[in-house]
């Protein structure tokens, strides 16, 4: 039954349940529309300083369900909904709670204000419904508080929730998303952390990919049907497929985890991160600098120009750092002040920003051993030309700059990162390879990178270091000729964190295949399959 605000409130109990007087649940369905968002936090707002403990959940979509937790199972909701939305209904029905039903609509949209009325608010005998006028938070606030007057505890029962989605986990991952989202809505938790939550609610996805994976590396090769005539080069993380007649190449990211020169383990969905982190740069600076992109075909593929790679990586710092034999630290702390043709001031510790906010210290790009190296030498050993160089320093500094600023944005510090420069047929110095991602750069969190430099700490950063160190504590992965597996906790812990920098740095919530996941996979084309599929549907049409 629905009730208008002029009718007698809930009576004290309801039903087998009762309800509490100190609980309130601000429930919304999706977190796209910032007017129901508002509204939400303004309702939140006037009802904190009643001394009553509020929550501002979400259930994940308009037609969508929301599983109490042990706290709330006695709470008031006060759901805020669009015309059209189910969910009010959906969790009164399942959940037994006593719901305020806030319909809402811009002011400005008439035609929704209009038909508001459409919006399912039918209660049950168990949970009958009130609905306020439209958008009319004080009217909710008040309500809330007479049925606070006339409440009395008593035991509370649950309820499982039913969700759009294949599974129960489905719908929890769901649900875990949208809260995250709508506490960083509320302003109750910032960017990274909200970022942070969602994928931690991705473990699940991640260990099913990881079991489904096995020993493979998430995209095997592509067989020569798919791509007649082309040359295969297997590298560290990426297959690439040569063209000769078509100068084309085709790279395809795979999920496969390299350190100690050699393979430690395939992390799920890594070859998706990459992929797409660098689909995602290339379009934000082709005005900055073209780039080889042809198209991608699939999550997991780019198709690009073929070009002649300069045998120079242009590594690009803003901060002094690193531990390897090639960077910045190391050489400053065993004294030398000149490093790739620039002069080091005195005094400079680990970890602090530079003077400048790009500074380029290329490295040699060879087979045996990469090596610091000076513009001018790179010019005087024929690596480039004078005005190649000076136009991908320039470049490289001015992309540099662009994503420090991109990810600040984002929460994030590009501490540095490597590009790579090539020239075209025509003889163009376009962008190759990948730009920005987890493998060719360090990102460091913002938020807390002053306080920890201040207490002499390490900056907080999202890598893959700890496996690594997992791996130098079980065996020498230099010298020992079998190397442990990797712990699968570990493995999924890495494969988050690359979702985390993919949805940090875009902005965009990274796709999973939640019925391919999360029920009998019996059938279904695998994402092997599919890159092959997509590949070869490129190649007959014309693309590669």
């Amino acid at each position: 039954k629905v009730r208008n605000l002029a009718e007698p409130a809930f009576p004290a109990t309801v039903g087998t349940r009762a309800m509490a007087a100190t609980e309130v649940v601000l429930l919304v369905g999706g977190t796209d529309d910032t007017h129901v968002l508002g509204l939400a936090k303004s309702a939140l707002l006037q009802l904190m300083p009643t001394g009553l403990v509020c929550r501002a959940r979400a259930c994940g979509d308009d037609h969508g369900s929301y599983e109490l937790e042990t706290a709330e199972q006695s709470a008031i909701i006060v759901a805020f909904a669009r015309a059209g939305a189910s969910f009010p209904a959906t969790v009164a029905k399942s959940s037994g709670a006593p719901v305020v039903l806030v319909p809402c609509a811009a002011p400005e949209d008439n035609i929704a204000a209009g038909a508001i009325g459409s919006v399912l608010a039918v209660g049950t005998a168990l949970a009958p419904m009130a609905r306020v006028s439209v958008n009319g938070v004080e009217e909710a606030v008040a309500l809330v508080q007479r049925i606070v007057a006339f409440a009395s505890a008593a035991g509370a029962s649950s309820a499982s929730a039913s969700g759009s989605d294949a599974t129960a986990a489905g719908r929890s991952i769901v649900q875990a998303v949208a809260q995250a989202d709508l506490d960083l809505a509320m302003g109750t938790i910032d960017v990274v952390e909200a970022a942070q939550r969602r994928t931690r609610a991705y473990l699940p996805l991640i260990d099913a990919e990881r079991q489904r994976m096995g020993a493979g590396c998430g995209a095997e090769a592509i067989p020569t049907d798919a791509l007649p005539g082309a040359e295969r080069y297997v590298g560290k993380v990426r297959d690439v497929y040569v063209l000769e007649k078509e100068k084309k190449c085709v790279l395809v990211a795979t999920g496969r985890q390299s350190a100690f020169d050699r393979h430690l383990a395939s992390i799920p969905f890594k070859g998706q991160v990459l992929n797409q982190i660098s689909m995602w740069w290339f379009q934000q600076t082709s005005d900055i600098m073209p780039n080889h992109v042809v198209c991608s075909p699939n999550p997991n593929v780019v198709i690009g120009t073929k070009c002649e790679i300069f045998s120079v990586e242009f590594v690009v710092r803003g901060y002094i750092t690193g531990s390897t034999d090639t960077s910045m630290w190391t050489h400053y702390k065993a004294g030398e002040r000149h490093y790739c043709g620039h002069n080091l001031p005195e005094g400079l510790v680990k970890n602090q920003k530079l003077w400048v906010d790009a500074l380029v210290t290329p490295t040699t790009k060879d087979k045996v051993h990469d090596a610091p190296i000076s513009g001018e030498a790179l010019v005087a050993e024929g690596r480039m030309t004078q005005a190649q160089w000076e136009l991908c320093e320039a470049k490289a500094k001015e992309l540099f700059v662009f994503g420090s600023q991109t990810a600040r944005k984002a929460g994030l510090i590009l501490v540095d990162t490597k590009y790579e420069f090539g020239t075209d047929e025509n003889g163009n110095v376009v962008l190759c390879d990948e730009i920005h991602t987890p493998d060719s750069s360090r990102y460091w969190i913002a938020s807390t990178y002053e306080a920890r430099i201040a207490a002499g700490q390490e900056p907080e950063n999202i890598d893959k270091e700890f496996l690594r160190l997992w791996f130098k504590g079980q065996c020498d992965p230099y010298k020992d000729e079998t190397l442990p597996e990797a712990p699968a906790e570990l493995v999924n812990e890495l494969a988050r964190r690359y979702v985390l920098l993919y949805e940090l740095i875009t902005g965009s919530k990274f796709k999973f295949d939640y019925s391919s996941l999360l029920s009998d996979t019996t059938g279904v084309e695998t994402p092997d399959e599919k890159i092959i599929r997509d590949v070869k549907k490129a190649y007959g049409a014309g693309m590669i």
